[in-house]
């Protein structure tokens, strides 16, 4: 398990979602000494309206995570890599070494928890599918994660997201064409084209450089467009930056 932990919303089965995972293991996934998932389903007892987790609920929560997940992950036997929170449960994912011993000791440490049901199960996932493919951030869920803590390190700094201030992007494409395709594009949504050389850089992309005047608060409204964009088009957007503004 890692530090680089992170959370997104999005719909699972057509429901709203919340998925809070480990990014930082995908760098060493999957391992393969622990190659079977497991999980644990704990069914909330207050969720919200829409089957999210209530703040009423929170501490319990948190309290039942803590202490089930450690015990779960004890010298090593699993690793925890994530939760989903949907449709009025929780589900805590595992990569598991001994399938037995995983159901096992998710009973045992549910005990301490009479109040909630819950349900647990396994399966072969030498690739680790679960976490790549359900757990893990589309490209633009990321790229919203990304925005969202250079919000958190600018408001550290002091930053008060919501005054408006030049907002630089950065993008990398792959041949003049798109290039000029993407220069005419933020031209076109009120953005200025601050650079975008005939020559490629020393990776052989294209770059263009542009500004507009926008809040960091609504960065997702501006960015996601972008990513979009430069991904029809074959390139890289490579990110944002401002100024501090307190």
């Amino acid at each position: 398990m890692s530090d680089d932990w992170d959370f997104y919303s999005l719909r699972v089965d057509g429901e709203p979602a919340s998925i809070f995972i480990d990014l930082g293991i995908s760098k060493d996934a999957p391992i393969r000494s622990h190659a079977t998932m497991g999980y644990l389903r704990v069914l909330m007892l207050r969720p919200r309206e829409d089957g999210l987790s209530s703040q009423d609920e929170f501490d319990d929560l948190i309290a039942l995570e803590d202490r089930v997940t450690a015990k779960i992950v004890e010298n090593g036997a699993a690793v925890f890599v994530g939760r989903n929170t949907s449709s009025g449960n929780r589900d805590f994912y595992f990569y598991v070494a001994d399938p037995i011993n995983f159901e096992t000791t998710a009973k045992a440490a549910m005990r301490e928890f009479p109040a909630y049901e819950y349900e647990t199960g396994t399966r072969a996932d030498q690739e680790w599918q679960t976490y790549f493919d359900f757990l893990y951030p589309s490209e633009i869920d990321f790229q919203r994660i990304m925005n969202r803590r250079v919000c958190q390190q600018l408001e550290k700094n002091g930053d008060n997201v919501s005054n408006e201030r030049k907002i630089d992007h950065l993008a990398l494409l792959p041949n003049p064409k798109a290039q000029a395709a993407l220069a005419g594009y933020v031209q076109g949504e009120g953005f200025t084209v601050e650079s975008a050389p005939d020559e490629p850089d020393a990776n052989g992309q294209f770059r263009v450089e542009f500004y507009r005047i926008d809040q960091p608060v609504r960065i997702d409204e501006t960015v996601v467009p972008l990513f979009r964009k430069v991904t029809e088009l074959g390139g890289e957007y490579d990110g944002w930056g401002c100024e501090v503004s307190p």
